[in-house]
């Protein structure tokens, strides 16, 4: 199973892909309101319980057997959180791979945390599915 990060907003993955039934959406400002806090007022206490929430869900999830993979959006996405995530997914679940969902020329500064980037579709309303590496040829390579 593959856990996809991104800092797009539900409604950019909605007209993007069309098997979103089949993905876990974990959207944080989401978890934080049903858990019955404001999502500008989180405090570190809120906070712990917020993160204890969301690794709950991906544990689950990833566990189980309904759902292709898991879409993690987080508007306010920094380096810290993306290592967090990895950290935790490595150690803690049976997710295989963890990868940067973004549009392609923006996030570049969050490239090098990631194995493999997936760029949103330029067609609207593909299919998200299991994706092969493709080598990359750095142009200081071959000169």
């Amino acid at each position: 199973m593959n856990l996809y990060i991104t800092i797009e907003d539900k409604s950019k993955l909605k007209k993007a892909f069309l098997n979103l039934r089949k993905q876990q959406i974990i959207v944080v400002d989401e978890v934080v309101v049903e858990l019955g806090y404001e999502v500008g007022q989180v405090d570190d206490y809120a906070s712990f319980i917020v993160n204890q929430r969301i690794k709950k869900i991906i544990t689950s999830t990833a566990s189980g057997k309904k759902m292709q993979s898991i879409i993690y959006v987080n508007l306010n996405l920094n380096d810290e959180i993306i290592r967090g995530l990895i950290h935790f997914c490595q150690d803690s679940t049976v997710v295989d791979r963890v990868i940067l969902l973004t549009e392609k020329g923006k996030n570049e500064e969050l490239y090098e945390l990631f194995d493999e980037i997936l760029f949103f579709p330029t067609i609207k309303k593909v299919h998200i599915i299991e994706c092969i590496t493709v080598p990359v040829t750095w142009l200081e390579e071959t000169e």
